[in-house]
């Protein structure tokens, strides 16, 4: 047995958390990095965090510990910078001391090859290789864009790939997965991933059994928690299924004031997004949201005069009280909520794949 996996198992025999015998994972993107502010194919190059996406990272922490996440039993990440930063910031704003944190270079970003360093819209990228084959190495599924050598500014040696499909990066993502981080998952832990995107990706499709098609279609913004509940047994999701751009979903996104627009810009729209914002704005946990609670959630969205936001909840509670109990419940708000801010709010669901 490895040290941190001693931890964990140290760890689990006194956790006093309670999911029903379920396992609890949650899947954290890397704060903003210098080169997506760009933005750059960084693959395995190692760009740190931009002042953002410090705070991102800083802020999902916050979040986490706001929703009662305080003791990680283990937490996973890459080699690269970013992921690990962001790792370390999250759980010290969380709270969770003395989660053991396991450093995988398999769970680093998928490889691009000889794009790596090159900015996603240089016309002279773009001029020797053409936008449709550009296009198909960043989404299509065994698209492998051209293989870097030893000579390009970038290279590193084995074990990083000269280059890679998306296949291949899920490949060494579900190879870890078996290995690594399901055996961690007994009942009632608490994991935290914290990768990249194509990484997530990768495990989000294999967990939501999301066809090759729609592989690309599923978006993961940067530092918002997603969270999964797994069967420890068999290693399946088992929350509800909601609707998603990539055909469904059973992972639950973590909507705060300052990750909405983030949050938005990827998945705004979707079935995940409307219950994302019920359970931000369900402040007491009840399962129901009263008028005080959707003016305080529209408050940290907005701002603005008291008296307007008192006006505008009421508007919200009105179309969404299916009952006339002057309450919201999780069934009224999903049915409701769409029409509701399309009425008095659309922003606040506009997709804009940022």
């Amino acid at each position: 047995m490895r040290p941190w996996q001693r931890l964990v198992s140290t760890r689990l025999a006194s956790s006093t958390k309670g999911n029903d015998g379920l396992a609890t994972l949650v899947l954290l993107r890397h704060g903003q990095s210098t080169w997506n502010a760009i933005p750059t194919f960084t693959g395995w190059c190692d760009a740190p965090l931009t002042e953002r996406g410090i705070a991102e990272a800083k802020a999902s922490g916050r979040l986490l510990r706001e929703r009662n996440y305080t003791n990680f039993d283990v937490a996973f990440t890459s080699t690269l910078e970013r992921a690990i930063v962001t790792c370390e910031l999250t759980l010290k704003n969380a709270e969770s001391t003395g989660t053991p944190v396991h450093k995988a270079w398999q769970l680093n970003e998928r490889h691009y090859g000889a794009l790596q360093g090159y900015q996603k819209d240089d016309p002279k990228v773009e001029q020797m290789h053409g936008k449709e084959l550009l296009a198909s190495w960043r989404r299509d599924f065994h698209a492998t864009p051209p293989a870097m050598d030893v000579t390009h500014p970038h290279y590193r040696p084995p074990p990083a790939p000269l280059t890679e499909s998306l296949k291949d990066c899920q490949d060494r993502v579900l190879n870890f997965w078996q290995q690594s981080i399901f055996p961690t998952l007994a009942p009632n832990s608490t994991v935290l991933l914290a990768a990249h995107s194509n990484t997530l990706r990768a495990l989000v499709a294999y967990l939501d059994q999301v066809p090759i098609e729609n592989i690309p279609h599923i978006h993961i913004p940067n530092s918002v928690p997603f969270v999964f509940h797994i069967d420890p047994d068999g290693g399946q999701a088992v929350s509800p299924m909601l609707d998603s751009a990539a055909g469904g979903t059973r992972g639950q996104w973590m909507f705060s004031a300052e990750n909405h627009e983030r949050l938005r810009g990827k998945v705004g729209g979707s079935g995940g997004f409307i219950r994302s914002i019920f359970e931000g704005w369900d402040l007491n946990g009840n399962g129901i949201l009263s008028l005080d609670e959707i003016q305080k959630g529209l408050k940290e969205l907005i701002g603005g005069d008291d008296i307007a936001i008192s006006a505008l909840a009421g508007k919200f509670l009105e179309e969404m009280d299916g009952d006339d109990s002057q309450t919201v419940d999780l069934d009224e708000f999903e049915t409701h909520a769409t029409v509701a801010c399309q009425k008095f709010m659309p922003e606040l669901l506009q997709e804009t794949n940022e």
